[in-house]
């Protein structure tokens, strides 16, 4: 019955099959977050064992590249010393194997409820840098909520500035390590935020940005101060009956959110800073990567960089207010899209954000990864690249005016047996030009038959 049930999937999906493909599709799995990294030997051995299995699986499937997380704690666990040991196996294994191999530089932390994976950032960062002129408290150093929550999945995007050597010498320490095997390398992918994404913390049990520190503070207030000059200038865009520069905070009050402040002259320009705060972020990070894996003597010159974008975030339902995507930095509330008929609209500015950095440094083979494809491209009784109402569909079609390419990945392993989530990330593949897929993770594709062949179908007939 389940064999009848997969070729009827199947054949459903072979209806939608048309001639557009696009060319040079790549086919891509994420590996597991760490193999071998427990303290029992046999248990290590088996873990190894199954990863070089499972390799052979992905190479029989057709899978292009492995993908896998480099987390920056492992490698540099104290300032300036970089060990790349486990990486030098894990890649040898992947390539030797007849694979090629996708590192993600993770600047982020490993907090995974799925592989219960616990890895911080690297401890000597907050240490080094708590005693800078600008940092008042180490917590500076973290994004901080409403109600004083601290989140350090990442280093503050308001101390990119500060920290951004840490991150120059991480790139040039991985070119120095992996310059000979630069042609088994398919595409470098760099976290520019949690969970590798280009987005601020989100916090599900609290509607809030992550905009509280004294570094946001300040550069907010700066931000303002630029704007209107004057604190009379301020007052009478917001109404309000500010005494000095220095009275200008992030929203105190719960009514900013259930009175919808956030669309005020106050609230759009708070996410006018927040957004951009985001995108001097993204370009600080990005350009410094491409930059030193494209000077004349590396290997690694004109080498594919992919950056990635999250879904999960976005949701289809036309009446929210969006205030997940505005407290993630990845809309304005000032672009006044609240009656605008496309949910997906307002995400020019962070696709302007990756055009811009691909345009400073001259760069031409920048990839955008937009995560939760199967959710963001659900399938309609009639899909149009120009009128569909799908965030994959408006990724890609402000990538193609950007000159950016356009990849998708799925969000979770637990869709990788419904028909719905395969027949989704096919409509975006196929009617919205994407040019690669990565599917989390390498394991589930390998235990699950199901997701196994669909996997399979897309990968041949995006070779027709």
């Amino acid at each position: 019955m389940k064999s009848i049930l997969k070729m009827a999937a199947l054949l459903l999906l072979s209806t939608m099959i048309n001639t557009s493909f696009a060319k040079n599709f790549s086919a891509n799995v994420l590996a597991p977050n760490l193999v071998g990294f427990t303290n029992d030997v046999e248990e290590n051995r088996n873990q190894w064992a199954k990863f070089e299995s499972d390799l052979e699986k992905m190479k029989e499937l057709g899978i292009q590249s492995i993908s896998t997380n480099i987390w920056w704690s492992l490698v540099e666990s104290s300032d300036n010393n970089f060990n790349w040991s486990y990486y030098k196996k894990l890649s040898e294994i992947i390539i030797d194997k007849g694979l090629k191999w996708s590192p993600i530089i993770s600047f982020h932390s490993c907090k995974s409820n799925e592989d219960d994976c616990n890895i911080p950032l690297p401890s000597w960062v907050f240490n080094k840098y708590s005693a800078h002129e600008s940092i008042n408290d180490i917590n500076d150093l973290k994004f901080i909520s409403q109600s004083g929550a601290v989140n350090d999945e990442y280093i503050s995007f308001w101390a990119t500035e500060i920290v951004a050597t840490e991150y120059k010498e991480f790139i040039q320490s991985f070119i120095t390590e992996f310059n000979s095997k630069s042609s088994s390398i398919l595409e470098i992918i760099v976290s520019l935020g949690p969970n590798a994404e280009l987005r601020f913390p989100t916090n599900n049990n609290e509607v809030s940005s992550s905009a509280y520190s004294n570094l946001a503070k300040s550069s907010f207030r700066s931000f303002i101060k630029t704007k209107y000059k004057t604190i009379d200038n301020v007052n009478a865009a917001w109404e309000s009956n500010l005494e000095t520069i220095e009275d200008i905070q992030p929203p105190l009050d719960s009514s900013f959110y259930t009175a919808e402040e956030f669309k005020s002259n106050y609230g759009k320009d708070f996410y006018d800073w927040y957004n951009s705060s985001l995108s001097e972020h993204g370009i600080i990070v990005l350009t410094t990567l491409i930059r030193e894996l494209n000077k004349e003597d590396s290997s690694f010159l004109g080498k594919p960089i992919g950056t990635i974008i999250p879904g999960s975030i976005w949701s289809p339902t036309k009446d929210l207010n969006r205030l997940n995507e505005l407290n993630a930095g990845l809309i304005r509330s000032s672009d006044n899209f609240w009656d605008n008929k496309n949910p997906a609209s307002g995400y020019d500015h962070i696709i302007g954000t990756l055009k811009d950095a691909s345009v400073l440094t001259k760069f031409e083979n920048l990839n955008i990864h937009l995560t939760s494809i199967e959710m963001t491209a659900p399938k309609e009784s009639k899909v149009d690249e120009e009128e569909s109402t799908n965030l994959a569909f408006e990724i890609s079609k402000l990538a193609k005016i950007s000159n950016l390419g356009i990849m998708g990945q799925n969000q979770s392993a637990n869709v990788l047996g419904s028909n719905i989530a395969w027949d989704n990330i096919w409509n975006a593949v196929q009617n919205a030009n994407y040019t690669g897929l990565t599917i989390k993770t390498m394991n589930d594709i390998s235990e699950n038959p199901l997701a196994y062949d669909f996997y399979k179908w897309i990968i041949e007939n995006m070779k027709k």
